[in-house]
């Protein structure tokens, strides 16, 4: 069994990686969006290509929040940004071994795999391209639940074998 501080440690790289990567998605949008003969480094190939799902209207807000606030509205940031403060979160929440806390970490965590899979689903089916950096923070997303899921595990077991004292 991997110690809890190994499992943060990871969390935590796992989140700075995902942030570095969240903060590039975010540079290329911009870049795109007031250069559109701006070239990323993520248009590898014909079909490897970073821009599209970057330029798709599913960039910013997931698609979704242009629908129920409106295209200019202040909650219908780009996918980049979102993601930078969710890995924000994440190095905080690791940082901790409450079990509350713990929880709410892998709520979130779920949160963003199903936001992962519905993001890919969008990737293969509408925008039709490999993207390099959309596969790596799902990449990274489905590793912060494992690691986050095993901390949980971790500290449940340690709670159910903790025998309180008559003062507790």
């Amino acid at each position: 069994m991997v110690q809890l501080c190994t499992i943060n440690r990871i969390i935590k790289a796992y989140a700075l990686i995902g942030f570095c990567v969240a903060t590039y998605a975010l540079y290329v949008e911009i870049s795109l969006e007031n250069d559109p003969d701006f070239e990323p480094l993520c248009d590898l190939r014909k079909y490897v290509k970073c821009s599209p799902a970057f330029i798709s209207p599913y960039a910013k807000g997931f698609g979704i929040v242009r629908y129920i606030f409106g295209e200019d509205s202040a909650f219908n940031v780009p996918n980049g940004l979102t993601g930078m403060l969710f890995y924000i979160l994440s190095f905080m929440l690791s940082c901790s071994d409450k079990q509350k806390i713990v929880n709410v970490h892998y709520y979130l965590a779920i949160a963003s795999n199903i936001s992962t899979f519905y993001l890919a689903s969008v990737l293969v089916f509408i925008v039709r391209e490999l993207c390099l950096v959309c596969l790596t923070t799902y990449f990274i997303n489905a590793i912060s639940l494992l690691c986050v899921s095993s901390k949980r595990r971790q500290l449940l077991s340690l709670s159910k074998h903790h025998k309180p004292c008559k003062a507790d």
